[in-house]
């Protein structure tokens, strides 16, 4: 039942206005943001390492399409998720462009839980891995927030449930999204289908095409 004299009360009334800031302050940022989501290496021509001929090269691939979305699109923020792979290329090509061109920029990293990384065996992913988390401009644990959390399962602790909810989270709060897809079933596939559900524009860069762009633009973003 609503409570129209409590709507109706100073503290109500305060109460809606903040809620209609918080609302509109989201879809500004949501306007601004773009999100990534692509395999891991052994789907990107085994990637593994961040300075290998492979990871360079989707690197070229990648940044025009970041530079047309900063000066053509108004792209602000760019979430990436962290993971070894397309993610983390993903974050080190926005850091460049940062550094060299584009000082305000923001570079945010949305981990599915706190202890991602704590599996990865390789000294090199784990050196560049806390590099990322260092110099974030933010950094957010999606397994943390009411609306994401998977229930019965702690914070912080692995889930494979958590990889979906962090990209859907970075979904939700982006209007672009950049992938590289091939198509095929997996985690980036479902994160390309809730894309298309929920009506966002995908920038797939095709591995499978020497990473030609395909745009599919949806009706809300």
């Amino acid at each position: 039942m609503v409570d129209f004299a409590y709507l109706n009360s100073p503290e109500g009334k305060e109460e809606m206005n903040r809620r209609r800031e918080e609302r509109r302050e989201q879809e500004e940022f949501e306007l601004k943001t773009v999100s990534f989501t692509g395999h891991r290496p052994n789907k990107l021509g085994n990637c593994y390492s961040l300075t290998d001929s492979q990871s360079k090269y989707i690197k070229s691939k990648l940044e025009p399409v970041l530079i047309q979305l900063i000066e053509n699109e108004g792209i602000e923020n760019f979430v990436s998720g962290g993971a070894i792979g397309f993610d983390q290329i993903a974050f080190w090509t926005v850091r460049g462009l940062k550094k060299i061109n584009y000082p305000d920029i923001r570079n945010i990293v949305a981990v599915p839980f706190k202890n991602q990384a704590i599996k990865w065996t390789d000294r090199e992913t784990q050196h560049w891995y806390k590099k990322m988390i260092d110099i974030a401009d933010e950094v957010v644990y999606v397994d943390e927030l009411p609306e994401y959390k998977i229930e019965g399962v702690p914070i912080g602790d692995y889930h494979v449930a958590k990889m979906q909810k962090r990209n859907e989270y970075m979904v939700d709060k982006s209007r672009i999204i950049v992938s590289t897809w091939d198509g095929t079933k997996g985690g980036t596939g479902n994160c390309c289908r809730y894309i298309r559900k929920v009506g966002k524009t995908l920038y797939n860069l095709k591995p499978q095409y020497d990473f030609e762009l395909d745009i599919a633009y949806g009706v809300n973003g």
